[in-house]
């Protein structure tokens, strides 16, 4: 499945993934799966944007202000990283923002 257009691509985390973050790092855990899947600083702070309610173009803009990294730069990781996590069952991803998303961290 190819991501749609940034705009209109809502990332929700899983609620079958449980997660902890520390030192700006975080792991993951699919609960279905037993599978850990680890992210740097940036994958976190876009992991902690994944509610369904913040568009991929929004996380992207966030990343770039808060890395001080490139628009393009940032959205083609974001893809890249939200498209590995969508392919892991930790994300589902939706063309319209969901109305009330709140995944909290366990």
């Amino acid at each position: 499945m190819e991501l749609a257009e940034p705009a209109h691509t809502y990332p929700m985390k899983a609620e079958h993934v449980t997660w902890r973050s520390l030192e700006g790092e975080s792991v993951l855990l699919n609960l279905d799966s037993g599978v850990y899947f680890t992210l740097n600083e940036t994958g976190t702070t876009a992991w902690e944007l994944f509610d369904g309610a913040t568009s991929l173009a929004e996380i992207g803009e966030i990343l770039c202000r808060r890395f001080d990294v490139g628009l393009e730069q940032a959205r083609s990781d974001l893809a890249e990283l939200t498209d590995e996590l969508r392919r892991e069952g930790l994300v589902r991803v939706h063309e319209k923002p969901a109305p009330s998303s709140r995944t909290e961290r366990s």
